[in-house]
């Protein structure tokens, strides 16, 4: 089986809330000044930019030149959105033109008048039909383009999402507000949803593409849709574990490479369990990677039995984080939180919880999502502060840096030898790797009251990291590069109960 077929996308413009290819309005068809509007809208800038690159000095400094690096990304973003205009209207005009060819053809009752005709007879296809029409046009696409069908295809898929549904999309990445791959998340997760559901989609989540990065994105967007989504979770997740499947394709150098498609709690298990033991009672004489060690371990497991160690049998640790205030105003639609992953099916964590041998308490805010508090009853402060920041957190805090709260270490954003507190509104998540460039290279960090960090780079680039718990940035205020408090929850005695904040009132003895 060859790497195109394991890895082909399963993204469909049928998936998407938008109607037929030939139906659908394009500027022309209204006239030539919404043809010329349009294209003012998206070329002006694109001139405009590129001239104000041509006509700057050449690069003199670290700062500048990342300063160009930022133009020069918005341009991309806005040639990206030009693309996908164009490709979405050169189809509708295909699919029109060839109709108008099927219907003559149908009105004359001559197929055999022309070649083609002739060719379509014998071979039983209708050239009016539409997947034949699509899989030419994207032919042609990929001719004109000098690439792969394959992307020609994904292009097609992403430029009639952003041309028909997600004109805020459009717009916000024609005038390089956002990244490409955060408009492409946005409209991949628009499939399968209402139309007024991608507008929530929208709504929420390009306030944080403009200022986010694509991790961030990505996340969340994936977030939203299983929230959004018409069908359950469970039989989602139902549907999905019926189709797991292990598939393989060779690569040089004789090696080859398995896949594996599972339901992610036993993904995660099986990942967790591997890396405990590749880094357990280490060899000094062993020049393994761990890496290398880590694969050993699988094979031997697979081949040899499970490798011989000390001690019972590892049972992974797996965090679900389980919203009490979403079960209690709507159980059917609540969704669980697998750390390391994202939403599951409720009924698949409280089976994960039910094997659990302690619960961690996690309160969040209702409105942002975000991680505020854990229980502190059995843990000692620091205890109760990791557990908070991993929640709070979910991944490394410096911008675009996706690994996971578990391998990442507590750090003081006002240095401890500074006069720094140990609080959760001075301390988040950084991986080694970002707290020498913390520490080390330059980079300077700020808290803000919500548990955001403003980043600052050595040369001045500025980026607001948000908390990985956070899902809606509506109260915040990103042009002043601040965000205020969010408000308190307003939690009756009955939710408080629930979530084990207060103890319960001590029965009346005779």
């Amino acid at each position: 089986m060859s790497k195109r077929e394991v890895f082909h996308s399963s993204d469909d413009p049928r998936r998407l809330p938008i109607s037929p290819p030939g139906t659908r309005n394009i500027p022309g068809v209204d006239g030539l000044w919404a043809a010329n509007l349009d294209k003012d809208n998206l070329f002006t800038q694109i001139a405009a930019t590129a001239t104000r690159l041509y006509e700057q000095s050449p690069v003199t400094s670290s700062a500048q030149g990342l300063d160009r690096l930022k133009a020069i990304a918005r341009l991309r973003s806005m040639l990206d959105a030009a693309e996908a205009a164009v490709l979405a209207d050169s189809y509708e005009y295909a699919v029109a033109d060839a109709v108008s060819q099927g219907t003559q053809e149908s009105l004359l009752g001559e197929p055999e008048e022309s070649d083609e005709g002739q060719s379509a007879y014998y071979y039983g296809v209708n050239r009016s039909d539409e997947s034949l029409i699509r899989s030419c046009f994207v032919a042609e696409v990929a001719a004109a383009m000098r690439t792969t069908e394959k992307k020609a295809q994904d292009k097609l898929f992403f430029a009639e999402g952003l041309r028909h549904l997600c004109a805020e999309t459009l717009e916000a990445l024609s005038i390089g507000e956002i990244t490409t791959k955060s408009a492409q998340e946005i409209v991949k997760h628009c499939q399968d949803l209402a139309p007024e559901d991608v507008k929530l989609l929208q709504h929420t989540l390009l306030p944080i593409a403009r200022h986010a990065t694509d991790s961030a994105i990505i996340q969340r967007a994936r977030k939203m849709r299983e929230r959004l989504h018409p069908k359950p979770i469970e039989e989602r997740h139902k549907k999905g574990a019926e189709d797991r499947k292990v598939t393989y394709w060779h690569e040089a150098n004789g090696m080859s490479v398995i896949q594996l498609y599972m339901p992610v709690e036993k993904a995660l298990s099986i990942i967790n369990t591997v890396n405990w033991h590749a880094v357990r009672n280490l060899d000094s004489a062993d020049e393994r990677t761990e890496q290398q060690r880590r694969l050993d371990i699988i094979c031997d497991a697979l081949l040899d039995g499970w490798p011989a160690t000390e001690g019972t049998a590892l049972k992974a640790r797996v965090a679900v984080t389980i919203p009490a205030l979403e079960m209690l105003a709507d159980p059917k639609r609540a969704l669980a939180d697998l750390e390391g992953y994202g939403p599951i099916p409720m009924g698949t964590a409280l089976l994960i919880a039910k094997d659990a041998p302690s619960f961690i308490k996690v309160l969040t805010d209702p409105w942002s999502g975000a991680a505020i508090d854990v229980g502190r009853e059995k843990y000692r402060p620091s205890k109760a502060l990791r557990d908070l920041l991993r929640h709070r957190d979910v991944v490394c805090r410096f911008p675009g840096c996706n690994r996971p709260a578990e391998t990442s270490e507590i750090d003081h954003i006002d240095a401890w030898g500074n006069g720094g507190h140990t609080t959760r509104s001075n301390t988040h998540l950084l991986c080694k790797r970002h707290q020498m460039f913390k520490h080390v290279m330059g980079w300077q960090a700020t808290y803000l009251p919500d548990g955001s960090v403003n980043w600052r780079s050595p040369n001045g680039v500025m980026c607001v990291e948000l908390p990985g718990s956070v899902t809606t940035v509506q109260n915040f205020d990103f042009e002043k590069e601040q965000t205020p408090m969010l408000p308190t929850a307003q939690l009756d005695d009955r939710v408080r109960r629930v979530l084990g904040w207060v103890e319960p009132p001590e029965r009346e003895t005779g």
